[in-house]
């Protein structure tokens, strides 16, 4: 089943990168990357269903696999029916496009992460130790996994109400590209808050309260500083650009901090260093998420009216340095804890 996912993930790259060769073929992409990604997107959803049956109770993934299934399904259906067929002439501008790229790509990146977690999870096994916290930490996983495949889903297939008129006014294009940014912002925000709270619970399970809450410190500072710039500094009208920030250092850090988690799950103790650890590189993985937020198109023209692009791009900065200094301190730790296992 994960071969058939990934060999139906890749293929609608392949077709378009193949029929872009051979355009005298006259082939449309848009029915063969559709077919292929409600395949690919249906096949997560099962794949996840099939971890989730060793982790969670059967009622669970019974239960969000058909509502998953059920979301695809009326999805596709509305865009083949309706949306492809009733465009009138209706289109999305380029602005849109690299807006629901960038959210596409966040939603890529923190579903796939989840996705090696959740495996993690799964392959260590029922031991009876420690079976509670895997159970509910595995539930949480695969409610996150499964709605974020539908997120993706919705942004690969985006509803035709919002494309505007070829010809139309400057007063329509701007409304159908706030409708849109207000649409990446929530799916954004729905997955960015699934994170948190997936590692809230996990911080809470294997540290103390006190400890867990500093999970919550990241979005607090990356985003509170917005409020203090705005009061203390005076606003500019000039726009600065960014490209979005890389999750790949956040990847990396998410896989360390799953693996000495579902670890520590297992063994059900957990050291001082251990718990050090896992505090700093959850600290990194909430600043390394609220730092590509804020780096998004979606977030600076969200902001616009009340924050200028050079507050967001100065919270992005700092956003950026804590993400890295947490990295760094947390890689320190993780290699005193490979010399504490191996007795050097």
């Amino acid at each position: 089943m994960a071969g058939l996912t990934l060999m139906t993930g890749i293929c609608p790259l392949l077709v378009c990168c193949f029929l872009e060769g051979f355009p005298g073929w006259g082939v449309s992409l848009a029915p063969v990357t559709t077919i292929l990604a409600t395949l690919s997107s249906c096949c997560l959803v099962v794949l996840a269903c099939l971890i989730a049956q060793s982790i969670v109770s059967k009622f669970i993934f019974i239960t969000i696999g058909v509502i998953c299934g059920i979301l695809l399904l009326v999805r596709i259906v509305s865009y083949s029916v309706y949306d492809r067929r009733n465009n009138d002439g209706r289109e999305y501008t380029i602005y849109m496009h690299n807006v629901l790229d960038e959210s596409h790509e966040f939603l890529i990146g923190v579903t796939g992460i989840l996705f090696l977690g959740f495996e993690g999870l799964a392959l260590d096994g029922h031991g009876q130790t420690g079976h509670n916290i895997r159970e509910l930490v595995g539930c949480i996983s695969f409610i996150i996994c499964t709605f974020g495949v539908c997120l993706m889903f919705l942004e690969m297939t985006p509803p035709q109400w919002f494309a505007v008129h070829r010809h139309g006014s400057n007063e329509e294009r701007t409304e159908g590209e706030q409708q849109i940014v207000c649409l990446t912002l929530i799916l954004d925000c729905i997955m960015a808050v699934g994170i948190f709270v997936l590692l809230l619970v996990v911080m809470l399970k294997l540290t103390s309260p006190k400890v867990a809450l500093w999970v919550l410190l990241p979005p607090a500072v990356s985003f509170g500083q917005l409020l203090v710039q705005v009061v203390l500094m005076e606003n500019t009208e000039v726009e600065q650009e960014s490209s979005p920030a890389s999750l790949e250092l956040t990847k990396a850090t998410f896989t360390g901090f799953l693996a000495v988690s579902i670890t520590t799950i297992s063994s059900t103790s957990s050291s001082n260093l251990t718990g050090s650890f896992l505090l700093l590189s959850s600290m990194a993985i909430g600043f390394g998420l609220s730092w590509r937020l804020l780096s998004q198109a979606n977030i600076r023209r969200g902001l616009s009216s009340c924050v200028s692009s050079a507050h967001v791009a100065s919270a992005a900065k700092v956003a950026s340095f804590c993400t890295h200094l947490c990295i760094v301190i947390s890689t320190i730790l993780f290699v005193a804890m490979a010399c504490n296992a191996s007795g050097k």
